[in-house]
């Protein structure tokens, strides 16, 4: 039976977190015997290396020439091309825990792109003109315009629709650098179509509508269920909504200055757009 893949990348600065939150939360709550696990390396230490090797986890070295999530997808590309999965999943390794099984989401939709809106959409446009060539520049603009924002932080395809996106990825994006590998996807399955997943399958905290609360270290819906994935996304630390983030009853406590003010900044945003 061929396998899934559960892809990520971190560095030296994220490895701890990787293995500690993670990759912990991931195999707390979701059955792997169908998945592999790897991680594109640049820069963890070899003692990391070391524990990543240790729990079966695939770790493949790259060359770091760019920002991370924007040469992540050149890198995973290469490393599915001589290999093959039934469906590949790809979410950031350094601010996301898992806190149900999904194992569900790889036997759904099975032909599409399936990803999260952000209910919110934080502004992208400046990272248009510098990072793509002019000819791809209004092919991008007039497929985006009026569109909400994918938020490319947890994102599953087949593994043939995968590897397309990461091989037009690779050659869209001009400039490496912060932020234009979330154009390059919106791009993408804006075109293509894709099939919008529930928000609390990449949970981000201060764009999200959805009242949540904190328990014990664990994040819940107002309902009482638990939020199988939890991104506490924000770009710079001081932006991040939860102190102490990560896996653990001991964990988690909200900056509420930080988390109303970044949730009102992107509204007020989002409507001046």
């Amino acid at each position: 039976m061929m396998k899934n893949l559960i892809a990520t990348c971190s560095d030296a600065k994220y490895g701890d977190f990787l293995i500690n939150h993670w990759l912990k939360s991931l195999k707390d709550h979701v059955d792997l015997n169908k998945t592999e696990i790897a991680v594109m390396d640049y820069g963890l230490t070899a003692e990391q290396i070391k524990r990543l090797k240790g729990q079966g986890v695939i770790v493949q070295k790259c060359v770091r020439d760019g920002f991370p999530n924007s040469i992540k997808f050149r890198d995973i590309g290469n490393f599915i091309s001589s290999k093959e999965y039934d469906q590949v999943l790809t979410c950031d390794g350094g601010d996301i825990i898992f806190q149900e099984n999904i194992n569900y989401l790889f036997e759904q939709d099975k032909e599409m792109f399936r990803a999260v809106y952000e209910d919110v959409s934080p502004p992208f446009e400046s990272f248009i003109n510098d990072c793509f060539d002019k000819e791809d520049i209004k092919n991008i603009k007039d497929v985006l315009k009026g569109k909400k924002l994918v938020n490319a932080g947890v994102l599953l395809a087949p593994y043939w629709r995968f590897k397309q996106l990461c091989e037009e990825c690779n050659s869209l994006i001009k400039n490496k650098t912060f932020g234009p590998d979330t154009v390059a996807i919106n791009y993408i399955l804006h075109r293509e179509n894709f099939k919008e997943l529930h928000s609390k399958y990449n949970f981000i905290l201060t764009t999200s509508p959805h009242p949540f609360y904190i328990k014990n270290g664990s994040f819940y819906l107002k309902d009482g269920n638990k939020i199988p994935i939890i991104h506490n996304a924000g770009g710079k630390p001081f932006l991040r909504p939860i102190k102490n983030f990560g896996y653990g009853e001991n964990r988690n406590k909200l900056k509420r200055f930080v988390y109303f003010f970044v949730k009102a900044s992107i509204r007020i945003i989002n409507k001046l757009r």
